[in-house]
């Protein structure tokens, strides 16, 4: 039973004279879907404060991927990640956290004033070391799949974070599917304690659907307050209705299908490896086909001409990678241009390396002080010695290379060029 649909359908078919937000009051000169955009009306629950229908499609998808609480988000991953921040940690609090984490992220610890111990990604013998050095750490952050789709060691960072009395966060927004695969690889299910998902990403639902999934039930009410801090109070019932309707899908068909589309995908991978267009990769998320164009030679604007040749546009292309992400409501047709498409294809095998970076930055104030600092932008080849004021986060690679309140040296510059980022701002 789809139980938001279902306040909605009853609160439309009572044909009420809406004197009430949006401006469109659902007339019939709109689209269908416009009638159900209301607002919270009594019999359609609020999302900050669910009791009724909202909380039975929360109940209902914590019951489908195995948590304690999951709170539903129409304001995306975004507002996953800062309520999950909130939940987690006090102002001050230091946090272990991988490199590749989404700008959201950065701008949470801002808000919060937490102190970020960085580490690369994936780096769990750097985040062993960070622990030796900042026992007092109250969390670890990865960011699992990342852009490209490679997936951290889940159980392993669970185990060293809750060794030490401390959570596991997992920003998981390009994984809502792996739930779903024929192999358990969701992070609730493999030891995180709290998880974004951005259901949109993957999943059958309107852009901005999203959950909060929570190991502890006993949780659930905080990171609903700090939810409220962050979120709008207008939350669009389309984007939760989307959500509700998607859970039929998830309970019925999903696991069929994405074993159906692993299959499929990594055909393609295969294909893709054999005309040199994609290296042999592990831990990959199976829904991602990632291809080298700096292998082909061509740059990213002719690799993207080409694409769209063969009728098909990427969810992101440059000069180094193509990334497409697939879904089971592609069509057959999807799949045979790709085919046509790396067929028609040739690379050398060689691909360009995710940037890691061998010693972190130096700190020179908090990234809340930094962000909120006067601030001048200045050629980056200038920048040598100054303190970053703003997040500088190329995508891909997905690194920040610059984060508020470190200073900028000679290499994190000359990688900042490389990435096009040829002006910054810097603490004044």
């Amino acid at each position: 039973m789809n139980h938001l649909e279902n306040a909605l359908n009853e609160y439309i078919g009572k044909d009420l004279s809406r004197f009430h937000m949006p401006g469109h009051k659902g007339a019939e000169n709109f689209p269908e879907y416009f009638k159900y955009d209301i607002t919270e009306v009594e019999g359609a629950d609020s999302l900050f404060e669910s009791s009724g229908a909202i909380l039975e499609t929360e109940k209902r998808f914590s019951e489908i991927y195995g948590s304690g609480a999951s709170l539903l988000s129409a304001g995306g991953s975004t507002l996953c990640i800062q309520a999950m921040l909130a939940a987690a940690l006090d102002p001050g609090d230091k946090l272990i956290i991988a490199r590749n984490c989404h700008a959201a992220a950065v701008n949470t610890i801002a808000l919060l004033d937490l102190d970020p111990i960085w580490i690369n990604p994936r780096d769990l013998k750097g985040a062993k070391a960070a622990f030796s050095e900042n026992p007092e750490a109250k969390a670890v952050y990865l960011t699992s799949p990342d852009y490209f789709g490679v997936l951290s060691d889940i159980e392993a960072f669970a185990d060293l974070a809750h060794e030490h009395g401390a959570k596991l966060l997992v920003d998981n927004a390009h994984g809502a599917h792996l739930h779903f695969t024929p192999i358990e690889m969701h992070p609730i299910a493999l030891g995180a304690d709290m998880c974004a998902d951005s259901l949109h990403k993957s999943l059958p639902v309107l852009t901005g659907g999203a959950f909060l999934h929570l190991k502890d039930a006993s949780l659930r009410e905080i990171a609903k307050q700090k939810m409220r801090l962050f979120g709008s109070t207008s939350p669009s019932y389309l984007i939760m209705l989307s959500a509700d309707r998607c859970a039929e899908y998830l309970e019925t068909k999903a696991k069929f299908d994405f074993a159906m589309l692993n299959g499929k995908v990594a055909n393609l991978r295969y294909k893709a490896f054999e005309h040199g267009l994609a290296p042999k990769v592990r831990n990959v998320e199976p829904a991602r086909l990632v291809l080298s164009v700096k292998s082909t030679e061509m740059t990213g604007e002719e690799f993207g001409r080409k694409l769209r040749e063969h009728g098909i546009e990427p969810e992101y292309v440059n000069d180094e990678w193509a990334v497409l992400m697939a879904s089971p409501f592609n069509s057959e047709r999807d799949f045979e241009r790709v085919s046509e498409f790396i067929e028609d294809t040739f690379g050398n095998g060689f691909a360009s390396f995710e940037e890691r970076l061998s010693k972190m930055p130096e700190k020179a104030m908090s990234v809340r002080d930094a962000v909120f600092a006067e601030a001048e932008e200045i050629e980056t080849e200038k920048a040598t010695g100054r303190i970053a004021a703003r997040l500088n986060l190329p995508c891909p690679p997905c690194i920040a290379l610059a984060v508020p309140g470190e200073i900028i040296d000679e290499k994190t510059a000359a990688l900042l060029i490389k990435y096009g980022i040829n002006k910054i701002n810097v603490v004044k």
